[in-house]
């Protein structure tokens, strides 16, 4: 890369990163409110009547539905399912207590020994 390219390339890396922290700081102003998320499933139309439910982060079509009611309170069903507690939270929030507390009975077991 050329070196003027490198340096714009930089400079402009720099900003960005100032600009996310200026957006973490004034969010975390009280009574500053940040923005809804963006919905997990989007619907699209795909003719005569016919809607794609797609995964925003995978662009997977999920399902297809007639009728846009139906469409958008399948999508909202959907993304109220995801927000549920389920097995993969479960076994991270399992294995990262797994880790600490084996951590924790280590660091007592090398003090031990040396005491």
């Amino acid at each position: 890369m050329h070196i003027s390219f490198a340096k714009r390339s930089a400079i402009l890396e720099g900003l960005r990163e100032r600009t996310r922290q200026a957006t973490a700081e004034f969010y975390q102003k009280p009574g500053v409110q940040p923005p809804p998320l963006a919905p997990l499933i989007i619907v699209r139309p795909s003719g005569n009547n016919t809607f794609s439910l797609i995964h925003r982060a995978t662009g997977v079509v999920v399902a297809e539905r007639f009728g846009h009611n139906n469409a958008t309170a399948h999508a909202r069903e959907l993304e109220g399912k995801a927000a549920q507690f389920n097995v993969k939270q479960f076994g991270k929030i399992l294995s990262n207590w797994t880790l600490r507390i084996s951590i924790t009975l280590t660091v007592f077991a090398f003090f031990s020994i040396h005491m």
